[in-house]
């Protein structure tokens, strides 16, 4: 069949979104210097919130944080294939990518303390007052953010996420174990900080918890909310799951999944744009709980042990990343290495990853468009973005045109994220 050449005057203009969204943000970046009309298109808020969503589950990054290193970022995936029965490669996941080009973070101690929707919320310790930065790695973007009164570094705990009632991100300041243990005028409080006002405001006394929770821990975004593990009040040993609903601001404990051996919950992480848990681990498997209204528990994936004799292996806890596009799910082995489990395989096996050192903790997030500057960026940015604009090279309409093909491609039935 002869090749169909296809020229941009040629394109229908209602059909220009819908091809561009099945683009990676890095060929997207660059479309924005186009024309004048992509760049406007790009970054509306219409089209960042269609990428996103199309992506979501298609397009994901892990990022590693090491606390006083660079990040290290594995993929999105590509199309992959194993090299042996007990190994695997995964295009896109092969090697770590150091990411100094954030370089507040350079030497520094600091902590993730959430993501939601492709931003990062990170807080460093950089020997003054600390900083409290929104990241999106994928177009390398960060905003520094106000500082709540008393603030304490990287020991405070920190969640952000999305409210849909306002259309907005919220980043919530809640109880730290650590402060409370620390200083005696530590008090206790919570406080949110719309990104759009960025300014911060006290929820009342009444709205506080009667918990505290750990400064290393993650808020988990899923289901409207951000969840956190507690130790319960009546027995230090036993952990109970808190949830911060964004639209309402107020908090409640969720009953933790069943489980007939009466383990603690270890580990909370979205999967599936949903809430998910495991317990402790001490069985020759892993059951993955996974819950979108906070009371009914469906158990999504049981993973097998891995085999092995590398000690580690056999005494590490799991922990589930995310799932590729094969329907496999990525897992993180307590910061010494990666494994993959297939479900319709039902086998397990390493995955293979160049440049990974120990790390401390995993950030599995959505590539995507959305800045941190959405609600407030300055007019004069936008119009030097604009003046950037310029004809496109040989090589950027190659990737348009591949972007065509792909969409009609999709057209015809196959599935438009493969």
């Amino acid at each position: 069949m002869a090749a169909v050449t296809i020229t941009a005057s040629e394109l229908p203009e209602d059909i220009i979104p819908d091809i561009l969204k099945r683009l990676p943000v890095k060929s997207l970046v660059r479309f924005r210097c186009v024309c004048k009309s992509w760049h406007s298109l790009i970054t509306t808020p219409n089209f960042i919130n269609m990428h996103l969503h199309f992506n979501q589950s298609a397009r994901t990054l892990i990022i590693l944080a090491r606390y006083c290193g660079t990040l290290l970022s594995l993929g999105p995936e590509q199309p992959s294939s194993p090299t042996n029965f007990n190994t695997i490669i995964i295009n896109g996941f092969e090697e770590a990518v150091d990411l100094a080009f954030f370089d507040l973070v350079k030497s520094l101690p600091y902590y993730v303390k959430g993501h939601c929707n492709g931003l990062v919320c990170v807080v460093i310790n950089d020997g003054g007052d600390g900083a409290l930065v929104l990241w999106n790695p994928s177009i390398r973007q960060y905003k520094r953010l106000p500082l709540p009164t008393n603030f304490r570094s990287t020991r405070e705990v920190f969640g952000l996420g999305f409210d849909a009632t306002i259309d907005d991100y919220k980043v919530v300041r809640a109880p730290s174990s650590y402060c409370q243990m620390k200083f005696r005028d530590y008090h206790p409080q919570v406080e949110v900080l719309t990104i759009g006002s960025n300014t911060w405001r006290k929820i009342p006394d009444r709205d506080t918890p009667p918990f505290c929770i750990e400064h290393f821990f993650q808020a988990t975004n899923a289901n409207g909310g951000l969840y956190w593990l507690v130790a319960a009040n009546d027995d230090a040993f036993r952990c109970e799951i808190l949830r911060f609903d964004l639209a309402k601001e107020k908090f409640k404990v969720v009953p933790s999944p069943p489980d007939r051996f009466h383990r603690n919950v270890s580990w909370l992480g979205p999967l599936k744009e949903s809430l998910c848990a495991i317990h402790s681990q001490r069985l020759s498997f892993v059951d993955v709980w996974t819950t979108k209204d906070d009371e009914t528990w469906t158990k999504l994936i049981t993973i097998p042990r891995m085999p092995g004799p590398e000690s580690y292996v056999r005494r590490s806890d799991y922990v589930p990343l995310c799932f590729t596009n094969s329907g496999a799910v990525v897992i993180g082995i307590k910061g010494e290495g990666f494994a993959t489990y297939h479900p319709r395989e039902n086998n397990i096996r390493k995955l293979a990853v160049q440049g990974v050192e120990h790390w401390l903790q995993e950030i599995v997030c959505a590539e995507s468009l959305v800045s941190p500057y959405a609600a407030d960026e300055p007019a004069a940015a936008r119009q030097q973005q604009m003046r950037s604009a310029r004809t496109p090279s040989r090589n950027l309409w190659q990737l348009i045109l591949n972007g065509v093909a792909n969409y009609f491609s999709c057209s015809s039935g196959a599935d438009p994220r493969h």
